[in-house]
């Protein structure tokens, strides 16, 4: 097994120090007291993208960082989300096994502006995933069975209400349940979950912006009871047709007892009503479950249509 904790402080003390520069460039910008607006609303193109932490989501958003803003009222985008996540396996119970697991998402998703200040979402996840499964023999000895599904996971349906907006600050909160469909199945959704979040963002100058998600997550699945979880990023416009993100994410995880840190990176493209964003993220310390995860890889791609 290796150690990641020098990587991770690495990464960590990289993520403080941006995040520092930034900082001092909101005092700077306070300092001459000029409204500040963001280069570019991107908020007419973007649909949040699959991720790991709570994949399918379809409300406005970049990657895992939801934005704070909403789709305007009578617009509304279409979009469909790829996400593949590779998994670095090991168990010591049955022979010191190492092995992958891989996952598949597909994702088409719906989003409207129906009121001023509220959008809703809607989509459909299909998954395909193979691995090994650990399970129990009449003896009560472990072993392992390699399994290989792929069935449609979830419905799943969202709501996003912007509560404050100034331009310059922006707050949010949203709502997402995901309905299981093939809960009993390998690597799908295990239940019912359901997502409260706070959203907020906040621009430092008319390219740059902070952003931040504080969510609380539970369901009906004995996996997963309650869990916490925190999204970090810094934005930058860098034309009005491509921005990119540097985040981080903080993650509760009741089967590890135990914190789960990611980080990574994203880039989107516009052309006219078309979106493109592509992401990386990988996980930054083990998960001890009974199957440990030693490494994760995310990688995401979606495409939005904004009308």
């Amino acid at each position: 097994m290796r150690s990641n904790g020098s990587g991770y402080s690495t990464k960590v003390l990289s993520l403080a120090v941006f995040l520092s520069l930034a900082g001092s460039g909101a005092l700077r910008s306070q300092e001459r007291d000029e409204p500040i607006e963001p280069l570019f609303n991107w908020d007419l193109v973007s649909l949040e993208q699959n991720n790991q932490r709570f994949n399918g989501s379809a409300l406005t958003g970049f990657h895992s960082i939801r934005s704070a803003g909403v789709t305007p009222l009578g617009g509304w985008k279409m979009g469909l989300g790829f996400l593949y996540t590779g998994e670095e396996q090991f168990v010591r119970s049955v022979g010191d096994s190492l092995f992958r697991r891989n996952q598949v998402y597909l994702n088409p998703k719906m989003n409207l502006g129906l009121f001023e200040n509220m959008e809703f979402g809607a989509g459909l996840v299909a998954a395909y995933a193979n691995g090994r499964e650990l399970l129990t023999d009449e003896a009560g000895e472990g072993f392992f069975e390699n399994r290989e599904e792929g069935v449609l996971s979830s419905v799943d349906l969202g709501m996003k209400w912007k509560v404050y907006d100034d331009r310059q600050l922006r707050l949010a909160l949203s709502f997402d349940t995901r309905l299981s469909l093939n809960e009993d199945t390998f690597g799908m959704l295990p239940g019912n979950f359901y997502n409260i979040e706070l959203d907020g963002d906040y621009a430092v100058t008319s390219r740059l912006s902070m952003a931040g998600n504080l969510q609380f997550l539970t369901s009906d699945s004995d996996e997963l009871e309650n869990q916490f979880i925190l999204d970090v990023a810094a934005v930058y416009s860098f034309t009005n047709t491509f921005r990119g993100m540097l985040f981080s994410t903080i993650q509760e995880d009741d089967l590890a007892r135990t914190f789960l840190g990611f980080i990574g990176f994203a880039g989107q493209y516009v052309h006219k009503q078309h979106a493109f964003t592509l992401s990386f993220d990988i996980q930054l310390n083990d998960a001890d479950r009974a199957i440990r995860t030693e490494e994760q890889i995310d990688i995401a791609l979606s495409y939005t249509y904004a009308f």
